[in-house]
């Protein structure tokens, strides 16, 4: 590859088989998710479906990706969602060892906790001689051509600032972190007080309380949108950071705060799927609104000769977040609803054989509820939502 042009680029793609091959791993991560969903022990249940939605997420990001194009002045991937180009005027480079001691790189512009101005390259899906132009290309080739060749300082200005935001998500991320702790608990409270929990509100129709949820979560998503415009016109320069900064916790507050309302909507329907549906478009908008380098770039006016080759990572959470309701509601609530109730097994009848529990009144206070078998009618079966299990004394699924 002759180092004298800026007009040379090297364009990798991942092995076809490889990726099917990863397909596999797709599979494997949704069956452990949804092991840990059927785990009945609630801190399994998160750990798992955290783990298979981040393994799920990686693997996407790789089965997705056509091309990856390396120029001196500009790193480009293009994929199934859009197009992401990064500058490689502050490029930071990182890598790792995969499966068989196989080299990854990641390239990140300015830092390294710049994760949504990055790109991966996962070495294991390329051939033996693209990691060798690719290891040429981290050691020579970016650093060529009218611009800096190092990465920013850490003590800049632009990174200080730029950690603050960081900050702001990471914080709001730790508040969600025990939010999913008061979940495990509250929801153990629940099956030690309720074999079935239906809700603590079952004669709420259970759509139009879940369609307004959803339609607050999805409503919050201009409002994001409307907080990434930094006031990079505001003259003084002390207050352009201080409302930029306000605008980055505003951003990591709203973000969670949709995931949170996941939990106050299962209390009232008892279906942990909605708990899930509104923890995902959270954790969508997390990621999507996650601080970039470049925006306090821009607000700081510390980089304007990058501003011709940088190009803003597409935020595609809405797009994502509609996908995802319609797939969870298809696979919630579609069919026959008692396809998806909660069952327990440890309910009998009199004489003694295994049958199944029903509820069959209001939850307040832990003592309006009384279980039978089969033999009778419930009079309010059908506003049973679902329940919980714990341990292996139940098995669990999604009520409609």
């Amino acid at each position: 590859m002759p180092s004298s042009s800026l007009n040379k680029k090297l364009v990798i793609t991942y092995s076809s088989w490889k990726k099917l091959l990863a397909l596999l791993g797709l599979a494997l991560a949704l069956l452990m998710a949804w092991a840990g969903f059927l785990s009945n022990f609630f801190i399994l249940e998160i750990s798992f479906i955290l783990l298979g939605a981040y393994w799920a997420w990686a693997i996407l990001g790789i089965v997705s990706t056509i091309s990856i194009t390396l120029y001196p002045n500009k790193i480009v991937k293009r994929s199934w969602l859009g197009e992401t180009t990064i500058p490689t005027h502050a490029l930071l480079v990182a890598d790792s060892l995969d499966q068989g001691n196989v080299k990854s790189w990641r390239f990140f512009h300015g830092s390294n906790k710049n994760i949504r101005e990055s790109i991966q390259v996962a070495g294991y899906f390329l051939s033996p001689e693209l990691r060798l132009w690719l290891d040429s290309y981290r050691r020579n080739i970016y650093r060529l051509g009218n611009f800096s060749s190092s990465p920013l300082s850490s003590n800049s200005a632009v990174c200080v600032e730029f950690d603050k935001a960081v900050s702001s998500f990471r914080f709001m991320a730790v508040l969600s972190g025990v939010y999913l702790l008061v979940y495990v608990i509250y929801a153990t409270m629940l099956y030690w007080q309720y074999p079935v929990f239906a809700g603590y509100a079952p004669q709420l129709p259970a759509w139009p309380v879940r369609l307004l949820f959803v339609a607050i979560a999805l409503a919050a998503y201009p409002l994001l949108q409307a907080l990434t415009k930094l006031p990079v016109n505001v003259p003084n320069y002390s207050v352009r950071v201080a409302q930029a900064q306000q605008q980055a916790f505003r951003s990591a507050l709203i973000a969670n705060g949709v995931a949170w309302l996941g939990l106050p909507l299962f209390l009232l329907c008892g279906n942990r799927l909605d708990f899930y549906l509104l923890l995902s478009i959270g954790a969508i908008y997390h990621c999507d609104f996650y601080p970039r380098l470049s925006t306090w770039e821009s607000v700081l006016q510390a980089a304007p000769e990058a501003q011709s080759v940088q190009a803003a990572v597409p935020r595609r959470s809405m797009q994502v977040s509609l996908a995802l309701l319609g797939g969870l509601s298809l696979a919630s609530y579609a069919g026959n609803p008692n396809d998806f109730r909660i069952r327990q097994q440890d309910c009998v009848d009199d004489q003694g054989n295994p049958v199944e529990c029903h509820s069959s009144g209001s939850h307040g206070g832990g003592s309006g509820s009384s279980y039978r078998g089969n033999g009778g009618s419930d009079s309010h079966s059908s506003t049973r939502r679902g329940g919980f299990g714990f341990f292996g004394g139940s098995h669990s699924s999604f009520g409609g």
